[in-house]
């Protein structure tokens, strides 16, 4: 059971950071796709929910499983659906856009093509990020380069769409992962009909996808792909109870 594994310290960790990085980039999606109703699977305590109401989405939902804590929820709790994100899962209604961010890599590798299709059955556009090797955090199983997930949209025609990279890959206030990970896939039978400067950031098939992580990030994420995956976890937790220790005692001052 999950809320054995993921702490109130850890969940506190990630709602900072993914708050603030939310708050950053999901206005600019909005501002590219207007979208009338999103998805967010994988969407924890609800931190990108919270984001996509205040950029101006009402109608956003969100899918994860059963041990989210619905009284810590960041957003509108009735939107929440539990899920075992493992499995196939179908809300029976699309979406404008459908976003999964760094929650694949807590997947088993088995689950991943299944996890995809669930993803594109409920939108046409699906931002999507991933841990790559050696990216380290809490229970990731399977962290994968960027490419192998290529692959896996590539099998229901969708293309990968790389305008939200270069308007964060600096910006600092938007954590690491988001800004080197974050791809948009976007299903092929309505890309013509996305305005030109989105249209013009998609990538050709014979084309690899950039790597915007400095060097710093590549040589960390190349050293912790040699520690095993239990040490990484250690590393994870210990440094998300620094973080809140921090956070408390900024507090107290």
């Amino acid at each position: 059971h999950m809320s054995h594994i993921y702490s109130n310290d850890f969940y506190d960790y990630i709602n900072v950071g993914a708050l603030r990085s939310a708050n950053r980039v999901a206005p600019i999606l909005f501002d590219a796709f207007r979208p009338t109703s999103v998805l967010d699977v994988g969407c924890g305590q609800g931190a990108w929910l919270s984001a996509w109401n205040t950029a101006g989405v009402e109608d956003a939902c969100g899918v994860d499983g059963d041990y989210v804590n619905r009284d810590r929820f960041l957003a509108d709790a009735g939107r929440f659906t539990p899920a075992d994100l493992t499995k196939p899962f179908d809300l029976n209604r699309r979406f404008d856009l459908a976003q999964s961010l760094e929650v694949a890599e807590h997947l088993p590798e088995g689950v991943a093509a299944a996890f995809v299709k669930s993803l594109v059955d409920h939108a046409d556009i699906v931002v999507f990020s991933a841990a790559r090797p050696g990216q380290g955090g809490e229970n990731h199983i399977n962290e994968k380069p960027l490419e192998w997930w290529r692959a896996q949209f590539r099998e229901h025609d969708y293309v990968p769409v790389d305008f939200l990279r270069p308007r964060i890959a600096d910006a600092h206030d938007v954590e690491p992962w988001y800004r080197f990970n974050s791809l948009i896939y976007v299903n092929r039978a309505i890309a013509d009909d996305l305005r030109p400067e989105i249209r013009a950031a998609a990538v050709a098939p014979d084309m690899a996808l950039k790597d915007y992580a400095p060097l710093l990030w590549r040589t960390r994420c190349f050293i912790f792909s040699l520690l095993p995956q239990k040490t990484i976890t250690w590393l994870a937790r210990a440094n998300a109870s620094f973080n809140a220790f921090l956070r408390r005692s900024r507090r107290q001052a």
